[in-house]
């Protein structure tokens, strides 16, 4: 009810009106005006532009992962990037289950660690479908064991595989496995409590079960490189990717075509007469003396120049220079 004005407060405003003391501009702008919550525990450390960057960074790595697990899995594996959330570094730890399946990545060449965790159903759907079975979903929770470990080992190194892909196009990283971990609170002291981090949390499916992982970047770890996760350096090194990727298809597709390649021994004039009198054993005297070297076309067009011969009783020419064409 503290929105509906009192008569009293009516007839204040329309006083005020008639008096000038307050305009109608004045009551516009202070109704368009707006109050923005920041939290100073809280402060984002990516601009707006950066995390747009890092979601398309990462949503091409969900499309690298989803096609390195398929071929892993012999079965159809699909990842989707869910979110791309800033939050301290203490928020992160006490949000995972205990216990997880966590492992240390290491960010070469850049200083510091990420964090990649796997949610235990996702854990033992994987372990089930490499041990043979369908790839069902275990409800139940319980600590990995080291064979389990081991198994998720070969799905972490194709996580960096594919993170290694998606960003070497912004910036040159190879990540690599550290250390698995099933308690999350063993890495409660790796970085201060309040350390700002990049959250990525992904759904994976796999056949009829499904679950989350997520990658932990902190702020520190990304700060030397932080200027180059921008939209335009994305657009930009992608473009030049696709341009490099483009070209080296190319070629390889004309190394596989079919070209014509014929050497011109040299040229004589007969009349029509001489032409019908030809025997067997005749000899023809061409323009072309035997030291001269003899054109060779590619495709009908003049490229080398070459010296007949003969190698293992077979007719050959043997390239000797490239012709230096006009234009």
């Amino acid at each position: 009810m503290g929105d509906i004005l009192s008569q009293s407060e009516i007839d204040a405003l329309l006083s005020a009106l008639s008096s000038g003391e307050v305009t109608a501009e004045n009551l516009e702008e202070e109704e368009a005006r707006t109050v923005k919550v920041y939290d100073f525990k809280h402060p984002d450390r990516f601009s707006k532009d950066q995390t747009r960057t890092l979601q398309m960074l990462h949503d091409h790595f969900s499309r690298l992962f989803a096609t390195s697990m398929s071929a892993f899995l012999r079965t159809l594996v699909e990842v989707r990037l869910i979110s791309v959330d800033q939050l301290s570094y203490n928020e992160f730890i006490r949000s995972i289950a205990n216990p997880t399946c966590i492992s240390l990545l290491r960010m070469n060449p850049l200083d510091g660690n990420g964090l990649l965790e796997i949610s235990p159903n996702l854990s033992f759907a994987i372990v089930d479908r490499l041990l043979g079975g369908t790839g069902k979903e275990i409800k139940k929770n319980r600590e990995l064991t080291e064979i389990e470990q081991t198994l998720l080992k070969r799905v972490i190194d194709r996580v960096c595989e594919s993170l290694q892909e998606s960003w070497h196009n912004v910036v040159p990283i190879e990540p690599q496995i550290e250390t698995l971990e099933t308690n999350p609170q063993m890495f409660l002291q790796l970085y201060l409590p309040t350390e700002m981090v990049i959250l990525l949390t992904f759904e994976v499916t796999i056949g009829g079960s499904a679950g989350s992982t997520s990658l932990c970047i902190p702020y520190v770890v990304l700060e030397p490189v932080v200027q180059n996760l921008t939209s335009k350096s994305w657009f930009s090194a992608a473009k030049k990717g696709m341009m490099a990727e483009n070209r080296a298809v190319i070629k390889q597709r004309l190394q596989g075509i079919d070209l014509e390649l014929k050497a011109d021994l040299g040229a004589t004039e007969l009349t029509v007469n001489e032409l019908l009198g030809l025997r067997v054993g005749d000899v023809i005297p061409l323009r072309t003396r035997v030291q001269s070297q003899i054109p060779v076309y590619v495709g009908g067009h003049p490229r080398y120049w070459g010296k007949p011969g003969s190698k293992n009783k077979r007719r050959a020419i043997q390239l000797l220079e490239e012709m230096q064409l006009e234009g």
